[in-house]
C-alpha cells in the first residue's frame, strides 16, 4: 500500500498547548529536520506507553532529540540530551499485534527543550519553545549549496536511480538547507551543528561546505562529474 506522506506546510501548526508537555524520543545518531518525514519503528514499554499517549490523550506530537556522547551507560534512566531537537506531527501510526509500534513524523520545525519530572512515566517530557529561522540566505550563496547538492544527487542515482533530494523549489532557503543535510550528511554531530544554526545564511554556508566536501570525496575516489 502506497503511503502519502503530507508536507510540513500541509500540516497545522503546532500549538502552544501542543508544546507545554510534548513526549521526548531520545535517539543516538539521529536528528531530526524540519521539512523530513522520519520513519520510527518503536518496541521499548516506555516509547510503547509514548506513542500511546500521544495517539489518545495527546499531543499527536513529540520531539525527537540527539543522545550525547556517553549516554550509553545512563541509557535505561535519562542520558543527557541535545536541547535543540526537531519536533514533529505523527502523520501516520499502526499498531503492531506484539505490541511494538510503526510511526512516521513529519518535522514541523526546531524547538529548545526544558525537560519536566517524569511524574510516575515511563518516558521523558519537555516545555518545547520552537525556534525561529534568523535572516536569510542571497541567491548566490543558494545556487552555490543547490549546484552541490544536484551534483552528489546524480553520482547516488548511478547506483541507487530512484534517489530524490525532494526539494520544494519554492521552499524558503532554511528549509531548503535543512532538507539538504537530512538527505546528504550522515555525521549526526554535524548534523545537530546545523540543526542549532539558527541564522539562515551561516545555515546555507555550513551545509555547503559540507556537501563540498562530500563531492570532492565523490570526485577523488573516481565518481565523475564537476561542478559549474
Amino acid at each position: 500500500m502506497s503511503l502519502h506522506i503530507p508536507s510540513a506546510d500541509e500540516l497545522p501548526p503546532l500549538e502552544p498547548s501542543d508544546l507545554r508537555a510534548l513526549p521526548v524520543f531520545p535517539l543516538p545518531r539521529v536528528v531530526f529536520f524540519p521539512g523530513t518525514a522520519l520513519p520510527l519503528h518503536l518496541f521499548e514499554p516506555r516509547y510503547r506507553d509514548l506513542i500511546q499517549d500521544c495517539t489518545t490523550v495527546g499531543p499527536n506530537a513529540m520531539a525527537v532529540s540527539l543522545l550525547l556522547p556517553g549516554y550509553e551507560d545512563e541509557y535505561e534512566r535519562q542520558p543527557p540530551i541535545a536541547k535543540v531537537s526537531g519536533v514533529g506531527r505523527i502523520v501516520w501510526h499502526e499498531a503492531l499485534a506484539d505490541g511494538r509500534h510503526d510511526v512516521v513524523l513529519v518535522g514541523m520545525g526546531r524547538a529548545h527543550l526544558r525537560e519536566m519530572p517524569m511524574e510516575g512515566r515511563l518516558y521523558r517530557r519537555a516545555e518545547a519553545s520552537m525556534l525561529e529561522d534568523e535572516g536569510s540566505a542571497g541567491s548566490a550563496e543558494l545556487s552555490a549549496l543547490l549546484s552541490c547538492a544536484s551534483a552528489v544527487s546524480a553520482f547516488l542515482r548511478t547506483t541507487h536511480p530512484e534517489f530524490s533530494l525532494g526539494l520544494d523549489e519554492g521552499a524558503a532557503p532554511g528549509r531548503i538547507a535543512d532538507v539538504i543535510a537530512d538527505r546528504l550528511i550522515a555525521d549526526s554531530g554535524e548534523r545537530q551543528e546545523i540543526l542549532e544554526t539558527l541564522d539562515v545564511h551561516e545555515r546555507v554556508v555550513r551545509v555547503t561546505s559540507s556537501v563540498s566536501a562530500l563531492l570532492a570525496e565523490i570526485q577523488l575516489a573516481g565518481g565523475g562529474g564537476t561542478v559549474h
